[in-house]
C-alpha cells in the first residue's frame, strides 16, 4: 500500500464550471477555443478565447491568443503555404518572419529571416546537403559523403563522412549496420583533434564508449534493453571500476530500484492506479536516508505537496520551518502559489546565492511566492513573501507580442525594440550586460562586465549543427586575465583554466560524473572524484555524493529553477558543480543551456522565442506552460510531463519491444542459415571424398596395378597408425602396470580401464586423421558409402572436430550392437576382442602388455584389410553397380534440394552473405563470406565429382 494521497474539495471549487470548449466549422476545424480562468475558489471566471483561421485546404493561416485577439493589429502567427502544403512564410509576433524557397523535391533551397540573413543550400543528386552559403559567404558549411566504392567493411557507402562548419571539422570513418557512427574525430577550429569510439548493441544501445581522453565506459542491459550496469575504466586504470551495480524496472519501464557502487540504494514507488510517483527514498543500508521524498497530487496529476522527510522541522530565526513544499494552481493549471524554504539572503539576481559550508540544513527560512499572469500566459508579477524580506518582481509585456522585460519602480516604460532584436532575441541580461546573437539565432556572447580600458568579462559560445561544442569565459582580476575553456565531446567535457588546470569530466549514465585531473588538481579534492547526483522528480540535482556515499553538496530550487538554498562541505568542491536545475548546466551568466535555447530562471522565461514554433502554444517565451512543478523541457523546444519521462511512452515501449522481437527473429534466421550452410558444406566435403574414394575403389576392381597400390597404402596406413598408437600408449601402460603392482587388484582394474580409454582416444585421433586424408578408405568398392541417408547422417560428425567425432563413432558402434546390425557387431567384436586380449595381457604379463595389445590390434586390422583386398579382386556385380548408380543420383537430388532450402533461408534472413568475419580484416581485407552463389558453385563442383564417379561406375 502506497502513501499516495489526493486532494479534495478545494480543487473541485476552483475548477468547478471551467471546461474547455471548442467551436468547429463545417469541416470540423477549430475556429474558436474557449477557456475559463478562475484563480480563487468561488470567484467569478474570466473567459479566454483563442481564434483560428483556416484556408480552403484546411490549414491554419492565422492564430490569435486571447490577449492579442482583443486589440492587436495582427495575429500571433500568420502562415503562407505553397501548393504542396509546405509553409513558405511564417510571420510571428514573437519570432519575426521567416521565408523559405523550396525545390521540386521539397528541399529548402533558400531561406531568409527578418534580420536580413540569407542562406542558400546546395544539394547533390540524392538531395543530400553538400554546402551552405550564409549571407553571400560560400561554403560556410560543407558535407562530404562516401561514394559507392568506399570500403564496405566500415559501412561507409552513402554515409556522411566529413562535416566542416565554423566550429571546425568532424570526420566519421566507421558506421555499424544501423548507420550509427562508431569512430568520430572532431577537430576544433584551433586545430585540436579528438577521437571518440562507440560500440552498439543490435537494438542501437551503446555498449562501450571510449572518449577522447581514452576513458572507457561499459554499459550492460537487461533482457528488455534497459540499463542494468555501468563500469568505467579511466585511461590510467588497469581494470574497470563499477559505477552502477544494478537497476530494476517495472512493466511500464519505470525504475523501481537502483544500487550504485557507493553502496547507496534508491527506491521508487508508484501509484498502481495511474503510475504516478509516490515516494523516492535513497540511502545506505542501516543508515539514515539521504533522500526521502513523498508526493501528493490533485486528480489531474498536478503536484500539490512534496514532503522531504530527511529535513527535520526546525525553529530558526523566530520561524517554524517545516520540511514540505506546497503548490497551488489556477483552473488553467498554471502555478499561482508556492511555499518552500530558502537561504538567509533571497536570490534575486542571475547566478547562485552564496554557498553555505559546511552543510547545515537547519539554516533555512520559509517563503511564499505568488504568480500572476496575463491572458497570454505571460508572468506579470511575482510576489515573494518572507518575514522582513518581501519583494515583488514586475514584468512589462509588449502589447503586440509576448516579448517582456523586468521592470522596477522608477524605470521608464520599456522600448521593446531596444530590448529585443527582430527575431525576438533578448539583447541584455540586465543593465550593462549585453547579449550578442549569431545569424542563426544562437547566443554567441554574454558580456558580463564591459570595460573601456581593459578586456571585458564575457563568455563566448560555439555551436555545430545546433549543438554547443565549446565555450570560453574570460575575466579580469587585479589586472590579470583569466581564461576558462570547456570542450564538449561525446561522454566527455575537457575543462581548462589559464593553461594550469586540465580537467576531464566523464559523464556517465545514472547521473554520475567523474572528475579526472590531467594537470592542476586541487589539493582539497580526491583524485578521480566520483560525484553521484541524487535528482528530484524534475531531474534537478538535489544532492551530490562521493564514492563513499557521503554528501558533497545539497541544493534546493525555487519553482521556476532559481537556486533557493545550497550548501557544500567545501567551497572548492562546490565550485566544480555544473549540473543543476532540470539536469542542465548553468553558465557564468546565470543562464541555463537547454540545447535549442537558453533559460533565465530569475526572469522565469526563455530569452529567445521557441525555434520549434507554436508546439507549446502561441506564447513562445512561456516556460513549460507556467507549470514548472510537473513539466520539464528536455531541449528547449517542447515541454513534457515529468511522468512521461519516468514512464516509457506506449509508442516507444511498443517500438522497443518490436525492435527487440525483430532482432531475435533476425538472430534465429541468421543462426538457422549459418547452421544449414555449415551442415551443407560438411556434407559436400564428405560427398566429394566419398566420390573420389569410390572412383579409386572401382579402379581397384578393374586394374591389378591400382589394386596393388591401394592395398599397399591401406596396409602401411594401418601398421603406421598402430605403431604410433603403441608408442604413445607405452607411457600410460607403464603407469598402469606400476599402479597394479602397488595397489593390487583394484589398481590393476583401474589401470586396465585407464589404459583402454587412453589407447582408444589415441587410436581414434589417428583414425580421424587417416579418414580425413582418405588413407583408411576401403580397398574394395562399397556402394553403401554413397547412400544419401548415410552421407547426410554421417556428414554431421565425419567432418567434425576430434572430440565430437569420437563420441559419435562409439555411439554408432553401440547402436549397431543394440539394433543387431552386422557392421556394428563386427566392429564391436573387433573392439571387444582387442580389449579382452589387452586385459588378459595386463594381468598375465604387465611388462609386455603394451606390445601384446599392439600385436592383437594390428592382426585384427590386418584380417579386415585382407578381406577388402580379396573382395577388390572380384568383378563388380550388376546389383552393386545398380545400387551405386541409384545412390549417386539420389545424392545429387539431395544436394540440389539442400541448396534450394538454403536459398529460402537467405530470403528469410534478408541478407546476401553470412559468416563474413575474419581476424585482421583490416590487414587482409574483409572476406566475401558465404553467399548463395558461392554455395551453388561449390555444390556444382561436388555434383561434378559425383557424375564422374557415376560415369566411371557405368563404364
Amino acid at each position: 500500500m502506497t502513501t499516495f494521497q489526493r486532494a479534495g474539495g478545494p480543487f473541485a471549487s476552483v475548477h468547478s464550471g471551467t471546461p474547455t470548449l471548442s467551436v468547429n466549422d463545417s469541416r470540423g476545424l477549430i475556429v474558436r477555443r474557449v477557456e475559463y480562468l478562475r484563480k480563487v475558489a468561488g470567484a467569478a471566471v474570466e473567459t479566454l478565447i483563442d481564434r483560428h483561421l483556416h484556408d480552403v485546404p484546411g490549414r491554419a493561416v492565422e492564430q490569435w491568443d486571447p490577449r492579442l485577439f482583443d486589440h492587436a493589429p495582427t495575429a500571433n502567427v500568420i502562415t503562407v503555404y505553397q501548393l504542396t502544403g509546405a509553409p513558405v512564410r511564417i510571420d510571428s509576433v514573437d519570432a519575426g518572419w521567416r521565408l523559405s524557397l523550396f525545390g521540386v523535391g521539397g528541399e529548402v533551397l533558400q531561406h531568409w529571416d527578418q534580420r536580413a540573413n540569407h542562406w542558400r543550400t546546395t544539394y547533390d543528386d540524392q538531395l543530400r546537403v553538400i554546402a551552405l552559403e550564409e549571407n553571400a559567404q560560400p561554403n560556410v558549411e560543407r558535407f562530404t559523403y562516401a561514394h559507392g566504392l568506399a570500403e564496405a567493411g566500415h559501412n561507409l557507402r552513402g554515409q556522411m563522412i566529413e562535416q566542416v562548419d565554423p566550429s571546425g571539422r568532424v570526420n566519421i570513418d566507421s558506421f555499424n549496420l544501423g548507420g550509427q557512427a562508431l569512430r568520430e574525430t572532431r577537430t576544433f577550429a584551433q586545430g585540436q583533434a579528438y577521437l571518440s569510439h562507440r560500440n552498439y548493441s543490435a537494438l542501437g544501445a551503446v555498449l562501450n564508449q571510449t572518449d577522447a581522453g581514452q576513458h572507457q565506459q561499459q554499459l550492460r542491459y537487461d533482457i528488455a534493453g534497459q540499463l542494468k550496469q555501468v563500469l568505467l575504466q579511466l585511461k590510467t586504470d588497469l581494470a574497470p571500476q563499477p559505477i552502477l551495480l544494478d537497476a530494476q524496472y517495472n512493466a511500464a519501464g519505470q525504475r523501481l530500484a537502483q544500487t550504485a557502487a557507493n553502496n547507496v540504494i534508491s527506491n521508487w514507488t508508484y501509484d498502481p492506479a495511474d503510475g504516478r510517483l509516490c515516494t523516492l527514498k535513497v540511502g545506505k543500508p542501516g543508515q539514515a536516508l539521504l533522500q526521502d521524498l513523498m508526493y501528493q497530487y490533485d486528480p489531474t496529476g498536478n503536484v500539490l505537496r512534496i514532503d522531504d522527510h530527511t529535513l527535520a522541522t526546525v525553529y530558526f530565526a523566530n520561524q517554524r520551518v517545516e520540511s514540505n513544499r506546497q503548490f497551488k494552481y489556477d483552473s488553467l493549471y498554471r502555478l499561482i502559489r508556492a511555499s518552500g524554504f530558502e537561504a538567509e539572503t533571497p536570490n534575486r539576481r542571475p547566478g547562485l546565492p552564496p554557498v553555505q559550508s559546511p552543510i547545515d540544513t537547519a539554516r533555512r527560512y520559509n517563503y511564499v511566492q505568488h504568480y500572476d499572469y496575463d491572458a497570454g500566459s505571460n508572468l506579470t508579477t511575482l510576489r515573494h513573501e518572507r518575514d522582513n524580506n518581501n519583494h515583488t518582481h514586475v514584468f512589462r509585456i509588449n502589447p503586440h507580442s509576448n516579448r517582456g522585460v523586468r521592470w522596477e519602480e522608477g524605470d521608464p516604460d520599456p522600448v521593446f525594440e531596444e530590448h529585443f532584436d527582430a527575431q525576438g532575441n533578448l539583447l541584455s541580461l540586465q543593465k550593462g550586460q549585453p547579449l550578442h546573437w549569431n545569424s542563426r539565432g544562437q547566443l554567441a556572447v554574454a558580456r558580463l562586465i564591459e570595460r573601456s580600458d581593459a578586456t571585458d568579462d564575457e563568455e563566448t559560445y560555439v555551436y555545430s549543427q545546433g549543438v554547443r561544442v565549446s565555450k570560453q569565459a574570460v575575466s579580469q582580476a587585479r589586472a590579470v586575465t583569466h581564461t576558462r575553456t570547456v570542450l564538449y565531446l561525446p561522454g566527455l567535457e575537457i575543462r581548462t583554466r589559464d593553461n594550469t588546470e586540465a580537467l576531464h569530466v566523464i559523464t556517465l549514465p545514472g547521473n554520475v560524473r567523474c572528475l579526472h585531473w590531467v594537470t592542476g588538481q586541487p589539493a582539497d579534492i580526491e583524485p578521480d572524484q566520483l560525484r553521484y547526483s541524487l535528482d528530484d522528480h524534475l531531474g534537478s540535482s538535489s544532492l551530490e555524493l562521493d564514492r563513499h556515499g557521503e554528501r558533497i553538496s545539497q541544493e534546493i530550487y525555487y519553482p521556476f529553477g532559481g537556486t533557493a538554498w545550497w550548501a557544500a562541505r567545501s567551497a572548492v568542491e562546490a565550485s566544480y558543480k555544473t549540473i543543476r536545475y532540470s539536469g542542465k548546466e548553468m553558465d557564468v551568466s546565470g543562464l541555463y543551456y537547454y540545447g535549442a535555447r537558453y533559460y533565465a530562471p530569475w526572469l522565469q522565461r526563455w530569452v529567445s522565442a521557441d525555434p520549434a514554433g507554436d508546439v507549446d502554444g502561441l506564447n513562445l517565451y512561456a516556460f513549460v506552460g507556467n507549470n514548472p512543478i510537473i513539466f520539464v523541457d528536455a531541449d528547449g523546444e517542447a515541454r513534457r510531463s515529468f511522468m512521461k519521462l519516468m514512464i516509457e511512452p506506449d509508442d516507444e515501449r511498443a517500438a522497443r519491444r518490436a525492435k527487440a522481437a525483430a532482432v531475435r527473429r533476425q538472430q534465429i534466421a541468421n543462426r538457422n542459415l549459418s547452421d544449414a550452410i555449415e551442415r551443407h558444406l560438411k556434407i559436400l566435403e564428405l560427398t566429394s571424398r566419398r566420390a573420389k574414394e569410390a572412383r579409386r575403389q572401382i579402379a581397384n576392381h578393374r586394374s591389378a596395378s591400382s589394386h596393388g597400390a591401394s592395398a599397399a597404402i591401406r596396409t602401411v596406413a594401418h601398421i603406421g597408425g598402430q605403431a604410433l598408437s603403441y608408442g604413445l600408449g607405452v607411457g600410460v601402460g607403464g603407469a598402469a602396470a606400476a599402479l597394479g603392482s602397488v595397489a593390487g587388484p583394484v589398481g590393476v582394474a583401474f589401470g586396465i580401464i585407464l589404459g583402454f580409454l587412453t589407447k582408444k582416444a589415441i587410436s581414434s585421433g589417428i583414425d580421424f586423421a587417416a579418414e580425413s586424408l582418405s588413407l583408411s578408405a576401403s580397398v574394395k568398392f562399397k556402394a553403401g558409402k554413397l547412400n544419401p541417408e548415410r552421407i547426410v547422417s554421417k556428414g554431421d560428425y565425419k567432418t567434425m572436430d576430434f572430440a565430437p567425432y569420437v563420441i559419435r563413432k562409439f555411439k554408432g558402434i553401440a547402436r549397431g550392437v543394440v539394433q543387431l546390425n552386422k557392421a556394428g557387431w563386427l566392429k564391436a567384436s573387433k573392439e571387444g576382442g582387442t580389449a579382452a586380449a589387452n586385459t588378459v595381457a595386463k594381468v598375465a604379463n604387465p611388462e609386455l602388455a603394451s606390445e601384446i595389445g599392439a600385436m592383437v590390434s594390428t592382426l585384427a586390422g590386418a584380417f579386415e584389410i585382407l578381406h577388402e583386398v580379396v573382395g577388390a579382386g572380384k568383378t563388380l556385380t550388376p546389383e552393386k553397380v545398380g545400387r551405386g548408380n541409384s545412390f549417386i543420383s539420389g545424392m545429387i537430388d539431395v544436394l540440389n534440394k539442400s541448396v534450394e532450402e538454403i536459398g529460402s533461408l537467405f530470403e528469410t534472413a534478408g541478407r546476401d552473405s553470412i559468416n563474413t568475419y575474419r581476424p585482421f580484416s583490416k590487414v587482409f581485407g574483409t572476406p566475401e563470406g558465404d553467399t548463395l552463389d558461392n554455395i551453388k558453385s561449390r555444390t556444382d563442383a561436388t555434383i561434378t565429382q559425383l557424375r564422374k564417379t557415376q560415369a566411371t561406375l557405368l563404364a
